[in-house]
C-alpha cells in the first residue's frame, strides 16, 4: 500500500509540473530519482554492468526503467505485491 501511495504521491507531481510549471519542468523518471540520491552510485552501477558484465544488460533491462515516470514504476510494483502477496482465501 506504501508503494501505491508513492505512485500517487508521484503522479500528482507530475501533473502539477506539467499543469502549473510548464516551462523547462523535467519528468520525475526513476534515473532522475536516483541520480538526486547519489549520482555516483548510478555511475559506478552503469560502470559496472557495461564494462564487467554484459552491456545489453543496462541498454534493454536498466535504461528503460530509468526513463520510466517514477509514479508507473512504483504503480506497477505496488500492484505485484498487492496481488501476489495477499494471503490465499483458506488462510483468511
Amino acid at each position: 500500500m506504501a508503494l501505491l501511495g508513492a505512485a500517487l504521491l508521484f503522479g500528482a507531481a507530475d501533473m502539477w509540473l506539467g499543469v502549473v510549471q510548464s516551462y523547462g519542468a523535467q519528468a520525475i523518471t526513476m534515473g532522475r530519482l536516483w541520480a538526486l540520491i547519489s549520482v555516483r552510485s548510478m555511475n559506478l552501477v552503469e560502470a559496472l554492468i557495461t564494462r564487467h558484465l554484459w552491456s545489453p544488460i543496462w541498454d534493454l533491462g536498466i535504461w528503460p526503467i530509468l526513463v520510466a515516470p517514477a509514479w508507473s514504476f512504483f504503480a506497477v510494483l505496488g500492484f505485484l505485491f498487492f496481488v501476489f502477496g495477499r494471503p490465499p482465501v483458506s488462510e483468511r
